[in-house]
């Protein structure tokens, strides 16, 4: 006659485990590799001997074991490593911290003193380019002139100054490009010069950010050209 044994303190001394410590401290809440050995090997020992289990069984129960335990061996790996990269990147991403940046945008930051820069790309032949500067309160304070042009870059650049050639406030405009293609007049996207300010993880998913000076923040991927 076969006994079974509900003392379930015998059946965790039996695999090698302390019932009171995997209750109480929370450290067992998965199982390892050792773990799953000693279940593996006790239930071995007790299997009944009038019906082993299936040799089959036995190595599909070990393969799949082995093939989970890889899995998440390569997942802590993968994880090291994206870790270092990010680490790498962020250090690499300070060494950006007081030069120039070319950021897809329209808003432009004024300072004390100097000028706005930017650079649109023609797609094609565009007639009649101008530019229309805004303040923060949508007042135009300057228009333009840029000329025509055949496709490809076009760099530009506001002086700071109003349309009676006074000295604007120190802060950020909005500087749109317009241009005549095929008779029709279209907006032109635009890419803003901007000081880099610092460099932090703040972004989504550690993104490596870029704070700029009076434009706030950026993705490092956004960045399009790093200058001086």
């Amino acid at each position: 006659m076969t006994t079974i044994n509900n003392d379930q303190s015998s059946i965790y001394g039996d695999l090698g485990l302390s019932q009171q410590e995997t209750l109480d401290n929370g450290r067992k809440e998965s199982l390892g590799q050792s773990d799953f050995l000693a279940l593996l090997t006790t239930q071995l020992a007790n299997q009944d001997p009038f019906d082993p289990m299936d040799n089959k069984e036995f190595i599909s129960q070990m393969a799949e074991f082995s093939s989970l335990s890889g899995m998440q061996e390569l997942n802590q790996n993968f994880n090291a490593l994206a870790t270092s990269l990010t680490s790498n990147q962020a250090l690499q991403a300070s060494a950006l911290v007081g030069r120039s940046v070319m950021v897809p945008t329209s808003i432009g930051y004024l300072g004390e003193t100097g000028e706005v820069e930017g650079r649109v790309t023609l797609n094609q032949s565009t007639q009649n380019v101008w530019g229309e500067v805004k303040d923060a309160s949508g007042q135009v304070v300057r228009r333009f002139e840029l000329g025509s042009y055949s496709s490809g870059d076009l760099e530009f650049s506001w002086d700071g100054l109003g349309e009676n050639g006074e000295r604007m406030p120190e802060g950020a405009y909005s500087i749109n490009i317009y241009g005549q293609v095929g008779g029709t007049t279209e907006q032109i996207g635009t890419v803003m010069k901007a000081q880099v300010n610092s460099v932090n993880l703040a972004g989504a998913n550690g993104q490596v950010v870029l704070n700029l000076t009076g434009l706030g923040s950026v993705n490092l991927s956004d960045i399009s050209e790093i200058g001086i």
